[in-house]
């Protein structure tokens, strides 16, 4: 009983975990009325990175200090909701490509939930780095 109390103590006392994207924490985002937005948090954070729409298909990122909308460049896959279980994003200078799992709640709750989900963000040197997200899609009413 001893170890699990000392090892419930190092746990609590542990530094934060730091995230490996070069994303910052996106603050929330207005939506407006009758539109749907897919929302992802990193899931060893816990931290909002990225909030995507349809029509015209993008992705809100904190990049630097700003809020940066991406434009779709790519997406396959059976839509739910409107969004793609795999898309890409991006312009010259960043790239973001999403692979989720999206399972639509039933018709009376709306909305999705994504348990499942990878992040590759890439950066305009090449580099790139992978988180695994987790969100949900809504609807403004």
């Amino acid at each position: 009983m001893a170890f699990l109390w000392g090892l419930a103590l190092l746990l609590a006392t542990a530094a934060p975990i730091e995230s490996p994207l070069p994303l910052g924490e996106l603050p929330p985002q207005a939506l407006a009325k009758d539109r749907c937005a897919l929302v992802l948090w990193e899931r060893s954070t816990k931290r909002r990175v990225a909030m995507a729409e349809i029509n015209p298909g993008s992705i809100r990122v904190l990049s630097g200090t700003a809020v940066t909308m991406l434009p779709e460049t790519a997406a396959d896959g059976e839509r739910v909701i409107g969004f793609a279980p795999h898309a890409r994003y991006g312009d010259a200078r960043l790239q973001v490509e999403i692979s989720l799992a999206i399972v639509a709640n039933d018709a009376a709750a709306g909305g999705a939930i994504i348990r499942d989900g990878v992040i590759t963000v890439t950066g305009s040197d090449g580099a790139a780095v992978v988180a695994p997200v987790a969100g949900i899609v809504g609807c403004g009413g």
